[in-house]
């Protein structure tokens, strides 16, 4: 019986190609999608599964007091560790691991680099495969660990264990390494990742952290494996005997606890767009909510969207089957059967989708993941989730969108289909319901899709509030470096202003309470270079004066911005008095607003103190846009010669913002992707719709032009429905749209946008009255065109 139900599916799909090509096309498509989906899902969730028997393994926590609020912040005093091994060193492990920027110093040029310090334990917990050497010298002074990807970027197609290399740690400290192993590649899909690793000792040798001092904040990452029976709620509680201490000695970083999270835990709290985000980790970061949730959801959408053309398409083309359906039934064929038959026929077309998907997969993949830089591979080897989603997906959807069809079709009586009395058309309740929402999806995809490119396009142009687009930055070693880098380029002509800063707008502000009469505000508080900084930047000075660069000025003075003023009420600001962290200070200056946070966060309160020379971390050159690749090639070249040990590190301001440009790009990229591919999925099914109800009506439309009926008048007759439920559709999804866009997006992701303009609906309904028009033009054209005689004739 089965065998005769796959030689009927093939014979009728055989005979129907435009509509199997369609739906192999679309269902392809979208289970393609799925599987891209599937696969940026199953990267995520399988975070650390590198490690093997984490599952007693915790990392220590802080509870940090913010605004009076606890934060979860994944690292804890230095000091805590030793205090921990110290208390009881029977029942646990610890380990604790920090980093820090390094220059590698190799063949006369300097690298940047990160380098960690770890204790050799940390490797006793997790599993780090060595490819070369080992780790027994680990403990040694000069003894270092390099990843693969190192190694073969200073040592390429040799073995570098037992050579040295250069690591500059500090102004005062340069060391000689000597390699001891080399580590097999790490996944990308691992909390932990390392460049280059030593002995948590060096720490202290280079001087970035003093042994068991609780008086100096040095917060580090702190791993402690427990014995299997040993009571973690206890162990919790044995901590708090070190928030107090670590409180009185630190004011501004006050704790109000520590706790354990499961190592299994952590990358599940890494994401800023999780609820259980855990702050200040210096682990690697696993994207999970806006990186999964949109591709899901697109896949769902476009899935969605097929199968609900498969239905429609399903129930219009049986109207072609009545004969057959009727016949089987009288010659015995009961309803089940013809259930399973129409069935087959679904999952021997998803079957084949799904090949066709598979090969799309492996077109699109590399494409993918140079897009996100990602690492997804299309692998079984890396477990049976992939092969049971891939044999799920087509019977999954076989069955949801066939179980209706199949029903619905085989339910008609012999006797009224062979009387003739049994006809359908193209459309009934359930399938005008599936072609709104359908149409409905396509419109709400076009309107999100074109706002979200104004939306891009608005952002290019906004005001920041300073010259962002004539900006670059370069970041200082030691202040001599501003005195020996600043005076030798100030001559170049193309430079339009040079200043030094402390922190740079946009990137390294702090936060602090300030207080001002009975109000307080949380601000952010930038150290600057004074006058020149700010004439450099692009920021105007709206009342006051600027800093005088005299120690006074640095002590007592500040400047802050409109948006400070505002929320503090501050009716007359210079020569007011605000307290920030215990300090008095002066308003001096009250400049203009600049976007601190970009483009996704309102302008926060914003205030500015005068930086001490020597403190100079940046020094920043304003020069014409075009100009700015030229300079920075210019500026190179005086480093290396007057700072040959320390690479060079020059940014652009506008990358700074690249991250939400990035973002913008990608949301666009969703929404106009999602709308094309929904619309031509729908355009393709409302084509097959269109056809096979012409084909099934065109007996009427021989006899209307015979009793002369004009074309319009046909076209009119023939398809009022479907323009009424595209109408309906673009009502609606129109709708969804506006709140989608106005209610989500532009207020909880994008603070700064366009207004509202009705561009976006013009140019939807204008899309989709002349795709609308082009396929039911055509096909009706051809059908009133074709000789009636054919259409009229009985056989």
């Amino acid at each position: 019986m089965i065998r005769n139900y796959i030689k009927i599916a093939f014979r009728i799909l055989k005979r129907n190609k435009i509509y199997v090509a369609l739906n192999l096309l679309g269902l392809g498509f979208a289970i393609a999608c799925c599987i891209m989906a599937y696969l940026n899902y199953s990267y995520r969730y399988s975070f650390d599964n590198n490690h093997s028997n984490t599952q007693h393994v915790h990392r220590v926590n802080s509870i940090k007091i913010v605004n009076k609020n606890n934060q979860n912040w994944g690292v804890v005093p230095l000091p805590v560790a030793e205090a921990i091994h110290a208390a009881d060193d029977k029942n646990q492990q610890t380990a604790r691991l920090a980093s820090s920027g390094a220059v590698i110093s190799y063949k006369g040029n300097s690298f940047n680099e990160q380098l960690h310090f770890a204790d050799k334990s940390l490797f006793d917990l997790f599993s780090f495969p060595i490819k070369y050497g080992n780790l027994n010298s680990f403990n040694a002074a000069d003894a270092i660990v390099l990843s693969e990807q190192t190694a073969d970027k200073y040592f390429p197609n040799t073995t570098p264990v037992g050579k040295t290399i250069t690591v500059i740690l500090s102004d005062s400290i340069v060391k000689e390494f000597i390699i001891a192993a080399v580590l097999q590649k790490i996944p990308d899909n691992s909390s932990i990742q390392f460049d280059l690793v030593t002995s948590f000792s060096n720490l202290y040798t280079a001087g970035i952290a003093r042994q068991s001092n609780w008086g100096a904040l040095k917060m580090v990452s702190t791993f402690v494996a427990l014995n299997e029976n040993y009571d973690v709620k206890q162990f919790q509680k044995n901590l708090v005997q070190y928030v107090g201490v670590h409180n009185r000695n630190h004011n501004n970083w006050n704790v109000s606890g520590f706790y354990l999270q499961q190592f299994n835990d952590i990358a599940f709290s890494s994401d800023v767009d999780m609820p259980n985000y855990v702050h200040g980790s210096q682990l690697a970061a696993n994207p999970r909510g806006v990186l999964v949730i949109l591709p899901a959801i697109m896949s769902f959408l476009i899935l969605l969207i097929t199968c609900f053309n498969f239905t429609n398409i399903s129930i219009a083309f049986a109207s072609n089957r009545l004969k057959e359906i009727g016949i089987r039934k009288v010659m015995g064929g009961v309803r089940t059967q013809l259930i399973y038959q129409f069935l087959t026929e679904n999952i021997i077309l998803c079957l084949l989708s799904s090949v066709l998907a598979i090969l799309f997969v492996v077109t699109l993949l590399p494409s993918f993941n140079q897009l996100t830089g990602l690492s997804l591979l299309f692998d079984f080897n890396n477990g049976s989730g992939l092969f049971f989603f891939l044999c799920l997906m087509p019977l999954v959807t076989a069955f949801f969108s066939g179980i209706y069809p199949s029903f619905y079709i085989s339910s008609f009586k012999p006797i009224s289909i062979l009387k003739g009395k049994t006809t359908f058309g193209s459309t009934n309740r359930f399938t005008r319901v599936l072609l709104i929402a359908q149409f409905s999806l396509s419109c709400f995809a076009m309107v999100v899709g074109i706002i979200l490119i104004q939306n891009t396009s608005y952002q290019k142009n906004v005001d920041f509030g300073y010259a962002i687009n004539e900006l670059a930055v370069v970041e200082l070693k030691t202040a001599k470096d501003y005195t020996l880098l600043s005076n030798e380029i100030r001559s170049n002509p193309a430079i339009n202003g040079i200043a030094g800063t402390k922190h740079q707008i946009g990137d390294n502000s702090y936060s602090a309470v300030a207080k001002t009469n009975n109000n307080e505000v949380q601000a952010q508080v930038l150290h600057i270079g004074g006058e020149e900084y700010l004439k450099t930047m692009g920021v105007q000075l709206l009342q006051g004066r600027h800093f005088y660069n005299n120690k006074s000025d640095e002590d007592v003075s500040v400047m802050v911005n409109q948006t400070f003023v505002k929320q503090l009420n501050i009716q007359e600001p210079i020569g007011a008095r605000v307290n920030i962290d215990s300090i008095n200070y002066t308003i001096t200056g009250v400049v203009n607003d600049f976007k601190e946070f970009g483009l996704h966060g309102l302008v926060p309160p914003c205030v500015l103190r005068l930086a001490n020379a020597e403190h100079y971390s940046f020094l920043v050159i304003r020069a014409d846009e075009k100009k700015l690749p030229a300079l920075s090639k210019y500026i190179q070249t005086v480093w290396q010669k007057i700072n040959p040990n320390y690479a060079f590190n020059m940014f652009l301001q506008t990358e700074l913002i690249e991250k939400e440009v990035r973002l913008n790009a990608g949301f666009k990229a969703i929404a106009f992707f999602l709308a094309i591919v929904i619309l031509l999925l729908s355009l393709s099914g409302l084509f097959a719709l269109i056809s096979l109800n012409i084909d099934r009506r065109s007996k009427e439309i021989g006899i209307r032009k015979v009793l002369g009926a004009s074309l319009l008048q046909i076209l009119a007759a023939i398809n009022r429905e479907i323009i009424r439920i595209v109408l309906i559709s673009f009502v609606v999804g129109s709708a969804l749209g506006f709140l989608f866009t106005n209610k989500f997006i532009f207020q909880v992701i994008y603070k700064y946008h366009p207004d509202s303009d009705p561009y976006a609906y013009m140019i939807t309904l204008a899309v989709i009255t002349f795709s609308l028009a082009a396929i039911i033009g055509y096909k009706v054209y051809k059908a009133a065109n074709a000789n009636p005689m054919y259409s009229l004739r009985t056989e």
